[in-house]
């Protein structure tokens, strides 16, 4: 091969590109206050927090309220700035703003239906859309799910991803979700926690919702005192097995259920380390007169846990609502069965001074007290709703068709936060995890914030995702786990001021890999998360880069893909000196993590050098201009590195290699000897062309394809100089 530009050094960022950085030297910390009742707190004064790093505490430099308001204006205009064209000059457009700040507060909302009639999905599912639409933003993460009889059901994990959150919104609001058998268990804890909010059951799936109890108790009653079969209200006994009593049962179950879903999320969220936020979409609640204890443990549970409450009664505000009108078919509102069993019991006020009345007609007057207290109790849904979320903090949004600003001022909430900063006390970089604690001085008043960050140095261009943290949770376990087997190796090729760059090279195999099934995409799904960290000798982390490649590959293409291998590459530039890079591989759908630690011992040449050997699998052309900063690109070529040396049966590899001859000095000369199980069997000796610009001459060397155990040795000589690298590898046999 021809020689060709192999460049050093690190390309620096595009001018103009919004990066977020996380670094010790100072930290940003974002910290939610709520009193004992769950409210916002807004007079907090800068004497009332304390915060402690690794429990030593730490000198808070700055401390100011932040409104929501103020935090929705920053992020539209980074959003703005980072979608805006290239500026004429030909300078590189921003790229898109990362989706992840580890050191801000992570919003995690829920968005959850219940029990929808097909009077209140519309409402429900517009309302939803446009919270997605207008209220998704970096560090918020919003899950969908769905509750009726069969319980909570998980729709779609939390996702920053719009389109996908819009179509998980549909099935939920629609009720195409497959039935739960037997159980109304959740996952959402373990689930979020273990895979960092990207893991959580999909339930999707098309299928008939079973009858809702609150359906069956307004074909009993509705607005205008009628039988919803056109029998009066008082006789609806008569025609109903079930009557008002048995409507009230009924209620009675399903408030129960609806206790028992709302309970089982909020255990599930409260021990996770975020903001949390659960919007409520029913058409109304009920609390069972005699099961008010339950109802207040759901509160209470969701007030110690930072669950907040918001809820919208998707009746809206209808034509019918508050009309005695035959044609209406419903109530459309949430307050009005309070109001017919409060009527039903004025009409039996006035029966009690008739006299000669049957039997039937003596119970019901009975009764009546029961009437009014399930009345005021139990039957105005919409009043349990407004308990529900006022009394966690946060409102009902009810009545109304216009809810866009009010679900504007749902997150305009949430992000109402105070801002602190402060400069660690130690303030090394030796990425390991950083507990956070806030503490108040206020009783009555509960801090929450992250729970900590790692600590590592600005790296241009990368940013922490998801995955990355639970790969540095990996890194620092003992002993790191190895949970499927994957190939790293670093790379050495030389500079002339003396700084040598390394190229970590990735092959993961496909097949260890889980692969998530997708149906209705008729696909399958595979997420996977790269970590490569290099430390020196001291444990302090000198550089780092990250890779997030999440992907579907069609059914018919996965016999194939199944038998290859990722392979992903990016270069750490060293100084000097002794280093470990630990590398880590997330396959986040499987929620597996695997890591390997590579030695590597950087090292400066005054004469000719040349690059470790190693083995490639193919050469590609480039249909763009090359990058320099990437040793593998050379004259329009890419050439594709192997990692792992143990190959299988049929490769045909390349050995690659970079020569870098002394300046000035005199011819150079090229030995290699390629050697089958400790015999030789090849050997090439040759001049070397004349390097480039950079001083740099790569060469490419078709290898043989025959099953056995090989050794390349290579030499190259200048002068009375002599530089050798060697490199062992493996074919298998048929």
């Amino acid at each position: 091969m021809a020689p060709a530009t192999v460049a050093r050094g690190q390309s620096e960022p595009s001018a103009g590109t919004a990066v977020i950085r996380s670094s010790v030297r100072e930290v940003l910390l974002d910290v939610v206050v709520r009193d004992k009742h769950g409210k916002p707190v807004k007079n907090l004064a800068p004497g009332q927090i304390e915060v402690y790093e690794d429990g030593v505490r730490q000198n808070v430099r700055s401390f100011r309220l932040v409104s929501g308001s103020e935090v929705r204006a920053e992020d539209e205009k980074e959003a703005a700035e980072a979608k805006a064209p290239a500026p004429k000059t030909g300078a590189t457009p921003p790229s898109a703003r990362p989706k992840l700040n580890p050191l801000r507060t992570v919003n995690l909302v829920c968005i959850v239906f219940g029990n929808q009639s097909p009077e209140t999905r519309d409402t429900a599912l517009r309302a939803a859309e446009e919270f997605v639409d207008n209220e998704l933003r970096p560090n918020t993460f919003i899950g969908v799910f769905a509750f009726d009889e069969g319980g909570m059901r998980p729709v779609y994990p939390f996702s920053n991803n719009r389109e996908h959150l819009r179509k998980a919104l549909e099935l939920a609001a629609t009720n195409q979700l497959r039935p739960m058998f037997g159980s109304t268990a959740m996952t959402v804890g373990a689930a979020v926690s273990s895979a960092e909010m990207t893991a959580m059951l999909n339930a999707g799936g098309p299928n008939s919702p079973p009858v809702s109890t609150d359906t069956l108790a307004r074909q009993i009653v509705n607005s205008s005192g009628q039988a919803a079969s056109g029998v009066a209200a008082d006789d609806a006994s008569i025609a109903s097995p079930l009557g008002p009593r048995g409507a009230m049962g009924l209620d009675a179950m399903q408030g129960m259920h609806e206790i028992d879903s709302l309970l089982s999320l909020t255990k599930q969220l409260s021990p996770l380390p975020f903001q949390k936020t659960v919007l409520l979409l029913s058409g109304g609640l009920t609390r069972p007169a005699d099961q008010l204890g339950y109802w207040h443990t759901l509160i209470q549970t969701a007030v110690k846990g930072g669950v907040t409450f918001y809820a919208l009664d998707t009746w809206g505000l209808g034509v019918c609502q508050g009309e005695s009108d035959a044609d209406c078919l419903s109530s459309a509102t949430a307050v009005q069965p309070a109001v017919d069993v409060l009527n039903k019991a004025a009409r039996l006020s006035q029966r009690q001074r008739l006299t000669g009345l049957s039997a039937k007609e003596n119970m019901e007057l009975m009764h009546q007290d029961d009437y009014v207290n399930y009345s005021v109790l139990s039957a105005n849904k919409q009043a349990a709703m407004r308990d529900l979320a006022e009394s966690t903090g946060g409102f009902l949004i009810a009545n109304t068709n216009n809810t866009s600003q009010l679900m504007k001022h749902v997150m305009e909430d949430v992000d109402t936060h105070y801002e602190v900063t402060y400069e660690p006390a130690q303030a090394s970089y030796d990425g390991r995890f950083r507990k956070i604690e806030v503490k108040l001085t206020h009783p009555d008043w509960q801090a929450r914030t992250r729970s900590g960050y790692y600590s590592l140095p600005e790296s241009p261009g990368n940013t922490l995702g998801a995955g990355d943290m639970a790969a540095l949770k990996a890194l620092g376990m003992n002993p790191p786990p190895r949970a499927f087997d994957y190939q790293a190796r670093a790379l050495r090729f030389p500079s002339n001021d003396g700084i040598s760059q390394y190229a970590v090279v990735f092959n993961v195999p496909i097949a260890s890999l889980t692969a998530t099934p997708k149906p209705e995409q008729k696909a399958y799904r595979f997420h996977v998360s790269l970590l490569a960290v290099a430390k020196d000798a001291s444990g302090q982390v000198t550089d780092w880069f990250s890779c997030d490649v999440p992907s579907n590959v069609g059914n018919q293409y996965m016999p194939a893909i199944e038998r290859r291998q990722m392979t992903y590459e990016r270069s750490f530039h060293l100084p000097p000196g002794r280093y470990t890079i630990e590398t880590a591989v997330v396959d986040e759908e499987g929620d597996r993590v695997s890591t390997s630690v590579l030695p590597v011992e950087s090292s400066a040449a005054s004469g000719p050098d040349m690059s470790d050997v190693m083995l490639a699998q193919d050469v590609k052309d480039l249909s763009r201009a090359g990058d320099g900063s990437d040793p593998f690109e050379v004259e329009g070529h890419r050439v594709i590195p192997l990692a792992r040396t143990a190959l299988p049966a049929g490769w045909s590899p390349y050995l690659y290699f970079v020569l870098y001859p002394r300046d000035g000095g005199s011819k150079t000369r090229l030995d290699i000897r390629l050697l089958r199980d400790g015999r030789q069997i090849k050997r090439w000796t040759k001049p070397v062309d004349e390097p480039d610009a950079t001083g740099a001459v790569p060469m490419l060397i078709s290898a043989v394809q025959s099953p056995g155990n090989y050794e390349a040795r290579v030499a190259m000589s200048q002068g009375g100089a002599t530089v050798e690298r060697s490199l062992t590898y493996s074919i298998a046999g048929n």
